[in-house]
């Protein structure tokens, strides 16, 4: 099994229905249950405008972009957005060659896929 170390997941509740997922590291067939265990348990909670800060992610694989789709449906269910902050280029590049970025808002920088939430809501 690959060394997960370097992978942390975190969220920060702002203000009224907000969350932010914090990505950092590789996101992959065996990190990605925990993020998604986390992003799942925010919309639970109430979220219902998600950003995805993955201005610290290295790498993700399908089981992340998995995850992604899953999050954006059970939003979209409860008329929530998610959004997704992303500097990286190959990251960027799994976006757009998956199709997610006509799916999602993408954004270089966590301010900047707030602003893109307000917006949508």
């Amino acid at each position: 099994m690959p060394d997960a170390s370097q992978f942390s997941v975190d969220v920060e509740r702002l203000e009224g229905d907000v969350a932010v997922v914090i990505l950092t590291g590789e996101v992959d067939l065996y990190t990605a249950p925990r993020f998604k265990d986390v992003v799942m348990h925010s919309i639970d909670d109430g979220a219902q405008r998600v950003v995805i800060d993955l201005t610290g992610a290295t790498f993700i694989d399908s089981t992340a972009l998995g995850v992604l789709v899953s999050a954006g449906k059970r939003l979209r269910l409860r008329q929530g957005v998610l959004a997704i902050a992303c500097l990286d280029g190959n990251i960027r590049r799994i976006l757009e060659i998956t199709g997610l970025d006509g799916v999602f808002a993408i954004s270089p920088s966590r301010a900047a896929a707030l602003e893109a939430l307000a917006l949508q809501h």
